[in-house]
């Protein structure tokens, strides 16, 4: 079966979560989607909100690629609630060097306005952007996103 790349976005960023979910990815790197922005519109069982991704011309997410098999990306549908929480999508990333890559995204299925993460959530989050170098600026704007 082929392998798959999967770009975590929000608090699989976090290597130690994806291992533990998923096992040991085959390959890593850093990668930006274009004409997308990070949201926290995404309902978590404690009324908090957990990322997603939206359109948003001009703005860009960035993340990690994970190189994972058929059966590890199974595994983290599992975790993440496919099909009744989030979705999966396909979208065409930047790696680092600036080659186009084809990877699997998960979008959440139900999103409510002015949600905002649990500190903890967040904080893996940034966590995961600062172990896998994602640029300064970027980072230094999920410090500043405003916890639950």
């Amino acid at each position: 079966m082929a392998d798959v790349w999967y770009f975590a976005y929000g608090s699989n960023m976090y290597r130690e979560q994806v291992r533990q979910r998923a096992g040991e990815p085959k390959e890593e790197k850093i990668a930006r989607l274009e004409g997308y922005e990070l949201n926290f519109d995404k309902v978590a069982r404690a009324g908090t909100g957990t990322g997603n991704i939206a359109l948003a011309p001009g703005k860009t997410v960035w993340g990690v690629l994970y190189r994972l098999s058929e059966q590890q990306l199974n595994a983290l549908d599992r975790f993440e609630g496919v099909p009744e929480h989030y979705r999966r999508s396909e979208v065409t990333v930047v790696d680092g060097n600036g080659q186009k890559v084809v990877a699997q995204v998960y979008l959440a299925r139900k999103v409510r306005k002015g949600l905002k993460p649990d500190p903890q959530y967040l904080q893996r989050i940034v966590q995961g952007a600062e172990e896998h170098h994602l640029p300064p600026d970027y980072v230094k704007q999920l410090r500043a996103i405003e916890a639950a």
